[in-house]
């Protein structure tokens, strides 16, 4: 499941005229508190609001003292914002090559690992902690609407007989993949203790967190 609790935007559009750097600073600041995580990874995207404009259509440009700073989004649409404290607290003008308010930012956070047939169990508890670590350095706001994972989840394609052995010392704990392919692992506090391998019959789509 991705994040989209208070992560749908970052702004609602971004006027083709010049506009101060620090409102993109401090719209995307909850966003770069979480830069040294490994598994929490916030990914911003452009959303033309034209279906005729495609998102490597768009380009930015930031009138920095040093010179101008030029970037766009990738294939896909998303994009990273060449910000530094410097920068931000220089606050020079921002500028798009599209109309006013013809261009959106979703965000969205899909906390993962990256996709495996082996892994043991303080590897989800480590996906677990930075999904703490990331909402406890947010604001209030942030911290009360950010949802709590309640158990590890695999995804495989659909209609896949897809399993799941939980290796522990009394014997292997075997679970099977629903219709969509999900397989759900419990938070078990034992199971952290005694870091049991898990073992899959075939590679997954996602290993995440469930909301």
């Amino acid at each position: 499941m991705t994040v989209a609790v208070c992560v749908s935007l970052i702004a609602s559009a971004l006027p083709a005229e010049a506009r101060p750097l620090k409102s993109v600073c401090d719209a995307t600041e909850p966003f770069r508190k979480l830069s040294d995580l490994k598994y929490v990874k916030p990914v911003v995207r452009v959303r033309p609001e034209s279906k005729a404009v495609k998102p490597t259509d768009v380009a930015f440009t930031i009138a920095s003292k040093s010179g101008p700073i030029t970037f766009k989004p990738n294939a896909d649409g998303s994009i990273e914002f060449p910000l530094t404290d410097v920068l931000c607290a220089e606050n020079p003008e921002m500028t798009s090559n599209q109309p006013e308010g013809s261009v959106g930012f979703a965000v969205s956070i899909d906390p993962r690992l990256p996709p495996a047939k082996s892994l043991d169990y303080r590897q989800l508890e480590a996906l677990r902690h930075e999904w703490d670590v990331a909402v406890s350095r947010q604001n209030l706001m942030w911290r009360v609407l950010a949802p709590s994972a309640k158990g590890f989840v695999l995804d495989f394609e659909a209609g896949r007989a897809a399993s799941a052995e939980i290796r522990l010392v009394q014997g292997v704990r075997k679970l099977e993949a629903d219709a969509k392919g999900r397989i759900e692992i419990p938070f078990e506090p034992a199971w952290a203790a005694a870091n049991p391998a898990i073992v899959l019959s075939e590679m997954p789509r996602r290993i995440g967190l469930r909301f």
